[in-house]
Order: C-alpha cells, then sequence, then structure tokens
C-alpha cells in the first residue's frame, strides 16, 4: 500500500544544534538527484531576485524565508513529519508504519520524499511557484516524475491519493488502484466539498491507514479499515472510474 501526502505550506525548521545538513545523494529515490539540484539552484536564484517575495510567496512578515531559501545547502534537515506541519500533519502525527506501507509526500522542491527514509530543510516552495530558468515548479517536475508514476502503476498496488490538486497535476497517476481522497460535509441534507478541514480528513485518513496491523491490498480493505478505526465518526464511499477511483469521506452532523 502506498500513501501519498501533499506537502504543507508552513514548516517547522529543525533545531538541533548538532541537526545535519542536506545529503541530496542519500535521499530515496536517487534517480531524482540531478533534478533536486536542478531545482535547488534555480530556487536559491530565485531567492536573491528582485522578486523573491512574490515568486516565492513569502510572506512579508517572514523575510527570513528569503535568506534561507539562498542558502538551502546549508539549513539544517529532519524527517519530513518533523519539518512539515499544519492540520493535514497534526492530523497525521508521527505514525507507526506496518510492513507493506509507503508513505510518500509530494514536494516542489525535491519531486517526491519518503517520510520516513528522507531528511529535508524547512523551505519555502509550491507547485504554483515560479522560479528562475525554470519557470512554472509543477510543469517543470512533471515530465521528470512520469517514470516513477509509471513504475507505480504498474506495480499493482492500492495507492492512497491524498494530494491536492497542484500536486496531482505534478506526477498524476491513473488506474482503478488509485483512490483520491476526497471529504465532503453534509449539511441540512445536501453534501458540500470541504476545503480547509479537507486537510485533517486526509491525514486522519492516512494515520489510520498506516497503523493498521496489516496494509490494505485492494480498494475494499481500505474501507474496512477506515470504517473498523473512523467509522464511528466519519462515513466513507468507494466509487469507481476508468482512469482512477474515488475514496469519499462523509462527515454527516446530522449523524453525530
Amino acid at each position: 500500500m502506498l500513501i501519498l501526502l501533499p506537502p504543507s505550506e508552513t514548516k517547522t525548521r529543525p533545531h538541533a544544534p548538532d541537526a545535519p545538513t542536506l545529503e541530496l545523494s542519500s535521499m530515496a529515490f536517487p534517480e531524482l538527484t540531478e533534478s533536486r539540484r536542478e531545482m535547488i539552484a534555480a530556487a536559491g536564484r530565485t531567492a536573491r531576485g528582485d522578486v523573491a517575495m512574490e515568486k516565492l510567496k513569502i510572506p512579508a512578515s517572514q523575510p527570513e524565508l528569503r535568506e534561507r531559501m539562498a542558502h538551502l545547502e546549508n539549513e539544517p534537515v529532519a524527517a519530513p513529519l518533523e519539518v512539515y506541519s499544519g492540520v493535514l500533519f497534526d492530523a497525521l502525527g508521527q505514525p507507526s508504519v506496518s510492513d507493506g506501507c509507503r508513505l510518500l509526500a509530494a514536494s516542489a522542491l525535491f519531486g517526491i520524499v519518503d517520510c520516513h527514509a528522507d531528511a529535508i530543510p524547512a523551505y519555502r516552495l509550491s507547485a504554483g511557484s515560479e522560479v528562475e530558468r525554470l519557470g512554472k515548479v509543477a510543469a517543470w517536475w512533471k515530465p521528470r516524475l512520469k517514470h516513477i508514476a509509471e513504475a507505480i502503476e504498474e506495480s499493482g498496488e492500492i495507492v492512497i491519493d491524498c494530494r491536492s490538486g497542484a500536486y496531482r497535476s505534478m506526477m498524476p497517476l491513473k488506474g482503478a488502484q488509485v483512490l483520491e481522497v476526497s471529504p465532503v460535509a453534509v449539511r441540512e441534507g445536501k453534501r458540500r466539498v470541504i476545503s480547509h478541514d479537507a486537510k485533517r480528513y486526509r491525514g486522519l485518513v492516512a494515520r489510520a491507514l498506516c497503523e493498521a496491523t496489516s496494509p490494505a491490498e485492494t480498494a475494499d480493505d481500505v474501507l474496512e479499515i477506515l470504517m473498523n478505526g473512523l467509522g464511528d465518526s466519519l462515513g466513507f464511499e468507494l466509487s469507481s472510474g476508468k482512469a482512477r477511483s474515488t475514496l469519499t469521506v462523509v462527515d454527516d452532523w446530522e449523524r453525530h
């Protein structure tokens, strides 16, 4: 089973005095090393440019992020689940992952990272960013991640896709074994798509699946694990399509 997460916009900078710095050669997916090096260089050039704050979407209240992006090779690193923060990662926590389950996160800087094997800095770059010489980040990464997407699709393993739309476009996945997590809320009998809280539900789904005694191998397995672990508070539905399937997370207030 593979669980795909989005990164977080906010990140926690490692503060350990002896924290190591970035070692691209030790990261998972070594075939991406040169692409990662190229993106880091482009992000650094952008950070040193006149419109860095705008292109990197750095808030005026956090100008220090610009300096850190300009010198990423000197930034301290830690495990992705310690660096990524925010609603989804608060709900996910630090789950123990059963054998046969992989937890990966999309990354505008690294393409994709292994949440338990890699160490990353607290960077400021998103799929919608534009960097010097390379242009739009998501579009630049798409052909470079194509072979990884193909390998995932050919593996036949069940994929729980918790990514947001921008990161799905960076590495599109197809196939009946790909379940896109889509939270909805029911209010007065009507459904509406959830925006901000969607991150929390995706974090809860990822945590429940990570900590299952046995990893899911089919969509029905996923449904059973979630109903057993979260069924008291949330509903779950599966719908199948030719290109991909949807796992709908239903928060029905009238049910509580």
